[in-house]
This record gives structure tokens, C-alpha cells and sequence, in this order.
């Protein structure tokens, strides 16, 4: 019997390994009733979230995200993390869950050992989110057209109405991990995609950022000033702390810092691709801050985030 196996998503174990990890499954579901649903990945989870999907475990959490309480807490019943160290997943853990069909994007290595575990129903990364969205959400007996035709509605709409007036320029900013650096947010999380979809104004410094591989652009200190704007977007949460920010005398003499017009908003919702909640999230942010309507909601296990993810769920649940 083994006692403790992980698989890391770069590199899968062999064929002789899946055959090790078979009998292990085996013995572990004699142990137990069947499970559900595990996700693979943060883009899966969330979308599984959205389309009204329960999930039994998932490997897509960063230890800090409340996204994964959320969801306990809405579909009410335990989510295993089975994710390990190090961006592994933990074998034993997920076979413990005797799971009935695994979701997610193809691992770089393969999948033949997780195969064994389940029914596996992978997806290849095409660069196209919405067509990603779709093939994911098949994968788990869903239809995504009604939440990305939704998502497309209200993009026009909201931009639409923006445009009929004098959209102010809006700076998308985010610390680092380290507690110490900022970064401009690109093209490839929610915020820049969503911003660039509007059509708002950026500050000069931030135009041109429309490389998906390369979402967060970093700003050395003495041009903290080349970001100012009518508004400063500034993520914050568990992996963005913007403390420092305060003994940064660049900082300080920002404008919008000056005039109380940096609006803190959630920095894993505006800055993870999640197929599509973070654009949900962006979206109505942003409705809030520039239109008045509703409010921002920082914490996805917050009572308003609560409430917010259980209107998009009753909203799109298939």
C-alpha cells in the first residue's frame, strides 16, 4: 500500500506508475461511497462554480484564496484541496475521493496516471477563451454559450454607456508577492482584458500592454508618477499587499493618491484567469467605480462576495 504518492502537472509518472497508482485507487475506494466531480485547475473550478457544477476536490487553490470556502460554502458540502507543494497534486488524496470524472486542462506531461483514477476529460490550451470556456464546460456535461454570450452582452452594454459620456482615464496597478514591488496589469488577467474590451483610457505608461503571456508588467519606483490617473485600480488581498506603498514618496505624490481617488478592488478575482468569473467580477467592479451602480466586493468568502458568486451561480447554472 502506498502511504504517500504525488504527481506534479509538470512531469506525470509513467505507465508503471499508473499501474502502482491503480491498485492504490483500488484499495482506497473499497473504503468509501463514490464521489463527484474534481477539478483540475483554477479556470475549471471556477467555471464549475458558475455553471452550478459541484466539485468533490480540486488541484487549482492557491492556499491563500477564499474562492475555495466560497465554494463549500454555496454548494454546501467539502471541497478537497488534493493540490501539494510545490504545484503538485496529491494522488492518494484524490483516489481517497474515489472521484467519477476529473476536468481540467491537459497537464504538459500527459495524463495517462490520472486516467487510472477516473474518467478524465482533458482540454488542450488553445489561447481562445471563450472556445477553452466551451470545451471545459462539455467536458463536464455543460453548456458555457449562455454565460459567454451574457459576459459579451454586458461588455457591449456597459461600454456602450461609458462611451456616451467622458470615460475617465483608469490606472490597473497590483504589489507584488513580495510586499515590496508594483506592477501594471496586462492583457492576460481579467482587469487589462476587461479594460481593453471598454475601451478606457490607460495612462501612456500602460498603453501597449496586449501580450497575454505577459500580465503583470513591472514599475521600478521612480516612475510610480507615469501611472497616475482620474483613477488608481489597486488590487489588494491575501498575495497583494499595497502597505508599502505608503512610505513611497513617488507614490504619495500621485494624484489620484492626493485626491482619495484609488479605489482598492480583489486582487484574485481582477488578476486570475478563471473562464470567465473574473471578468463577472471585473465588470461589475468597474459598473460600481465608474457608473455608481452597486458597490466593489473584495473577498470571495466575504458576505458580499458570498452574494455575489451565489447571483452569478443562480444566474448561470445549467
Amino acid at each position: 500500500m502506498i502511504t504517500s504518492l504525488s504527481l506534479t502537472r509538470r512531469s506525470l509518472l509513467g505507465a508503471a506508475a499508473a499501474a502502482l497508482l491503480a491498485g492504490c485507487a483500488r484499495d482506497v475506494h473499497a473504503a468509501g461511497p463514490p464521489g463527484g466531480l474534481v477539478t483540475l485547475d483554477g479556470t475549471t473550478a471556477a467555471l464549475a462554480l458558475l455553471l452550478g457544477r459541484d466539485q468533490v476536490g480540486t488541484a487549482s487553490f492557491l492556499s491563500a484564496d477564499p474562492l475555495l470556502t466560497a465554494v463549500e460554502r454555496l454548494q454546501g458540502s467539502p471541497v478537497t484541496d488534493v493540490s501539494g507543494a510545490g504545484g503538485e497534486i496529491d494522488v492518494e488524496r484524490l483516489a481517497a475521493l474515489r472521484p467519477q470524472r476529473l476536468v481540467g486542462f491537459r497537464p504538459p506531461g500527459g495524463d495517462g496516471v490520472l486516467d487510472g483514477l477516473a474518467p478524465l476529460h482533458t482540454v488542450e490550451r488553445t489561447g481562445d477563451h471563450a472556445a477553452d470556456c466551451r470545451a471545459l464546460a462539455a467536458a463536464m456535461g455543460a453548456d458555457a454559450g449562455p454565460l459567454l454570450q451574457d459576459v459579451h452582452r454586458r461588455t457591449t452594454e456597459l461600454a456602450g454607456r461609458l462611451r456616451a459620456g467622458s470615460p475617465p482615464t483608469v490606472s490597473l496597478l497590483s504589489p507584488g508577492l513580495d510586499g515590496r514591488s508594483l506592477y501594471a496589469l496586462g492583457a492576460g488577467t481579467p482587469a487589462g482584458s476587461v479594460a481593453a474590451a471598454l475601451g478606457l483610457p490607460r495612462p501612456a505608461a500602460q498603453r501597449g500592454l496586449t501580450d497575454p503571456a505577459t500580465p503583470f508588467v513591472p514599475i521600478s519606483t521612480e516612475r510610480f508618477t507615469e501611472h497616475d490617473a482620474d483613477v488608481v485600480l489597486l488590487l489588494t488581498g491575501p498575495t497583494a499587499d499595497p502597505t508599502f506603498l505608503r512610505s513611497e514618496p513617488l507614490w504619495q505624490r500621485l494624484g489620484a493618491v492626493r485626491g482619495g481617488r484609488v479605489v482598492e478592488v480583489d486582487a484574485m478575482r481582477w488578476a486570475s484567469l478563471s473562464c470567465p468569473l473574473g471578468a463577472l467580477w471585473v465588470l461589475d467592479d468597474l459598473a460600481a467605480v465608474l457608473l455608481g451602480e452597486g458597490a466593489v466586493v473584495t473577498g470571495a468568502a466575504s458576505p458580499a462576495g458570498l452574494d455575489r458568486l451565489r447571483g452569478y451561480r443562480e444566474r448561470y447554472a445549467a
